[in-house]
């Protein structure tokens, strides 16, 4: 089940938000408040700590920066390739619908799964 499924059952609640090209959803360091859901466009992934040689373009559906779900910052930057249009999550509000859906919860296994193999990042 995609997570806008989840979005859409009220399981999880996001906000619409609109990203130009050239601007960034959030910066390698930076305090993890939100996690990104892309419906359109596209957003490239970059990052030292992350051990990323190149950028990275994020699938379509993927919850961006979900590694860092249990991190205090982002391991990683993201910024749009062009106008984004995404859903944006509050970490509080992510970490509470997990706690009460399993289905949620193994889905986010699998796209922390792509995430890690993909950025080089890691997960607890």
């Amino acid at each position: 089940m995609p997570i806008r499924d989840f979005i859409e059952q009220g399981i999880l609640t996001g906000e619409p938000a609109i990203y130009e090209s050239g601007s960034y959803l959030f910066r390698q360091g930076e305090r993890t408040y939100y996690f990104y859901l892309v419906t359109s466009g596209s957003v490239l992934l970059e990052g030292t700590a992350a051990n990323m040689d190149e950028k990275i373009v994020a699938p379509p559906d993927f919850l961006l920066g979900i590694t860092d779900l249990l991190n205090d910052v982002y391991s990683f930057t993201a910024l749009a390739s062009e106008t984004t249009f995404l859903i944006r999550i509050d970490k509080q509000e992510l970490q509470r619908a997990i706690q009460l859906n399993p289905s949620l919860r193994l889905y986010l296994i699998k796209q922390m799964i792509w995430e890690a193999a993909h950025t080089n990042t890691a997960f607890e």
